[in-house]
């Protein structure tokens, strides 16, 4: 079921987003969380907009996490492109604090998808705030 609930949220994110030059195709910005699913036992979770739950990406590679929109945890991070193999799939690695584990991370131009390779692992859908 998780590999069913993963494969739909990467659809979604993928297909979903319609091409334009509104934003640059970078990280770099302010992303809110909008789903949430995964974990042994396969649970899911919508947010609506307005949510306070947000992740800031800068240029200078330092990331701030935000929870009800207060500040709960920063650092610096790093992007290798084609850095994690998922079965026959080849996604861009997100690596936090130079940590030796990564997370795979699918960037659209307003949706970001972030999730691990755990067994029991958790995988966030996130739009651009504009």
């Amino acid at each position: 079921m998780k590999s069913t609930l993963l494969l739909l949220l990467l659809a979604f994110t993928m297909s979903g987003c319609k091409k334009d030059n509104t934003h640059p195709n970078t990280i770099n910005g302010t992303w809110e969380l909008r789903a949430w699913s995964g974990t042994i036992a396969g649970i899911s979770k919508t947010y609506p907009p307005g949510n306070g739950s947000l992740i800031q990406f800068n240029a200078d590679n330092t990331y701030k996490f935000f929870a009800n929109f207060q500040e709960s945890n920063h650092g610096i991070y790093k992007i290798v492109k084609n850095g994690i193999n998922m079965g026959s799939r080849i996604y861009d690695a997100l690596y936090y604090d130079n940590s030796a584990s990564a997370d795979f991370v699918v960037l659209n131009v307003d949706s970001l998808t972030i999730g691990n390779t755990y067994p029991d692992g958790v995988t966030s859908l996130y739009l651009r705030q504009k």
